[in-house]
């Protein structure tokens, strides 16, 4: 498995994100069509710098419009021709930042007037950072956060001298799996870059890992060790930690179990939930709900099992060491009885390579042709490993 960890050890804010993922996962160009599709007014440079003598880049960004609303930045990104999983996640992540703001200040998030992450250099860092994350996920990384330095202290928003953390960046934090430590003066971690580390990153926990590459990005402040933020590259085991949630259930009726197990499956945080049928007590007839969900995120998901099935308790079980297979998805074009489509592939990697064509897109063409979806699953099949094949050769 592909990794990218952001090593914040000294904090993190959008434009030193931004810089780390510099060459690895976006270039100078890439950010000229960025703010080209954006429309926004703003100049950027980028410069090689040394910070306590760590070699690092730098962006600097200068901006010539205003604070802006929350729809105003929202009707920015979504009238640019950028990529439909930019948009999606750069929207996302000025929604984490907005109902942060909206939490703090008591109001309608929607009605959200961004000070210090609404201008034009703060929508600069996040689409750019957005679309570099985004190029990073196409090669098959999976992203993660060491424990964030924060700060402590006091700092000046607009709305006067508030502590640190700011009141924002713990409501962000919050909301997310991320972990952090109040330490050292002055703030280190910014809301833009809460936001988009807890929008992209799990918590790292401890692996064996393979270094590939590191990138280093720059902040502006001086501190009393190197302001800069690392971006580690490297490969690991195929292995990961999950939890398996279980209980025994034999008072629900089958329709109330199919709820729970659709309502369990619509969270992000839950990898597979099955139903076995059991014997329990004097013979009576149970279901076994079963929950895999990752280990980080197992009583969360014990807690949402007992609310949906009414169980007075469940198993949480630890699962160490999971061998998993390296994944990535694609969409692939098919032409099908003279019909062109377009299907989501998922493969597996490496070694047994395996493809497998999203089961709603065969059903949705299959519908279309008014032909039955097994026919339509070989078709794409074949077309996807002809394909494979000729790329094969031409390698």
């Amino acid at each position: 498995m592909k990794v990218a960890i952001f090593d914040a050890f000294n904090g993190a804010s959008g434009d030193m994100i931004l810089a780390s993922l510099l060459g690895v996962g976006i270039d100078e160009e890439e950010i000229k069509e960025v703010v080209s599709s954006l429309g926004i007014d703003v100049s950027f440079k980028v410069t090689n710098v040394n910070v306590k003598g760590i070699n690092a880049k730098r962006v600097e960004v200068e901006e010539r419009g205003g604070e802006r609303k929350f729809e105003d930045v929202l009707k920015i990104i979504r009238d640019s021709n950028l990529e439909d999983e930019v948009k999606e996640n750069a929207l996302a992540i000025f929604e984490i930042i907005a109902k942060a703001e909206g939490k703090v200040h008591g109001r309608d998030y929607r009605e959200s007037v961004l000070h210090e992450v609404g201008a034009d250099d703060a929508i600069f860092d996040v689409v750019c950072c957005v679309k570099a994350f985004e190029n990073l996920k196409k090669e098959g990384y999976t992203f993660f956060a060491t424990p964030i330095r924060a700060g402590s202290g006091f700092t000046e928003f607009s709305h006067g001298k508030y502590p640190v953390p700011a009141p924002a960046v713990l409501e962000i934090l919050k909301s997310s799996s991320l972990e952090f430590i109040m330490d050292d003066e002055g703030e280190l971690l910014t809301p833009t870059g809460a936001a988009i580390l807890s929008h992209y990153c799990k918590p790292l926990k401890p692996f064996p890992i393979k270094v590939t590459e590191v990138s280093c990005g720059a902040g502006n402040r001086e501190t009393n060790v190197p302001n800069v933020l690392r971006l580690i590259l490297g490969e690991t085991a195929f292995h990961d930690s999950v939890a398996v949630i279980e209980t025994n259930v034999d008072d629900l009726s089958g329709e109330m179990l199919g709820y729970a197990m659709r309502k369990l499956f619509e969270r992000g945080d839950v990898l597979d939930v099955v139903i076995l049928p059991a014997y329990g007590k004097k013979m009576r007839p149970v279901s076994i709900l079963k929950v895999i969900s990752p280990m980080h995120r197992s009583e969360d998901v014990a807690r949402e099992v007992m609310r949906l099935t009414g169980s007075l308790g469940v198993r949480v079980m630890p699962v160490h060491h999971r061998v998993i297979s390296e994944r990535s998805e694609e969409a692939v074009k098919v032409k099908i009885r003279g019909k062109e489509f377009e299907v989501r592939v998922k493969r597996s990697h490496p070694g047994f390579l395996h493809l497998k064509p999203e089961f709603d897109d065969v059903v949705a063409i299959a519908e279309d042709l008014n032909i039955p979806p097994h026919v339509v699953y070989r078709e794409i099949m074949k077309k996807v490993d002809g394909a494979k094949d000729a790329d094969s050769e031409r390698e």
